[in-house]
């Protein structure tokens, strides 16, 4: 199995910082007239982030030498291609209730999404369908955008 490149883990931890600067600008921001397109513009990203995760698993299905073999591979692949649109479509409709409804809904429902596809992807990382290092920077990545959703959850309903 190859192990990930040092630029994947560096770029991974890099795309965190607009998620933390836009949690931190709509807790810490005093006025309210910003706070709704920087709820947007926070939905926005998370919902691109998922469908990121999503993305993945495109990479792995559609790799013309498999990196990581198994038995089964064609099923695999079809879980993967799965898998794959799973999260942009939910990430799309946590922006789009952000959008037509309320901000707020559409962070609850990343608060959800995120966490249970990284349990998903677990499952398959333990079947040996993922690179060997991508849960521990996919847990990284997961804590800390989970921590920036309930945070700026908390601090929109209280």
């Amino acid at each position: 199995m190859k192990r990930l490149p040092f630029v994947a883990v560096v770029l991974a931890i890099a795309g965190l910082l607009p998620l933390i600067f836009c949690a931190c600008g709509i807790v810490f921001f005093a006025s309210g007239v910003p706070i709704p397109n920087l709820m947007m513009a926070f939905v926005s990203y998370c919902a691109v982030s998922l469908a990121f995760f999503g993305a993945v698993h495109w990479g792995l299905a559609l790799e013309p030498a498999p990196a990581i073999v198994t038995s089964g591979a064609d099923r695999t692949d079809i879980i993967r291609l799965v898998l794959g649109v799973v999260p942009a479509f939910v990430g799309w409709v946590a922006a789009y209730t952000a959008f037509a409804w309320m901000p707020v809904a559409g962070v609850a429902i990343l608060a959800v999404a995120v966490p249970l596809f990284a349990l998903l992807e677990r499952q398959g990382w333990r079947r040996g369908a993922l690179p060997s290092g991508y849960m521990g920077l996919r847990w990284i990545v997961t804590a800390i955008t989970e921590c920036c959703l309930l945070v700026v959850l908390v601090a929109r309903l209280f």
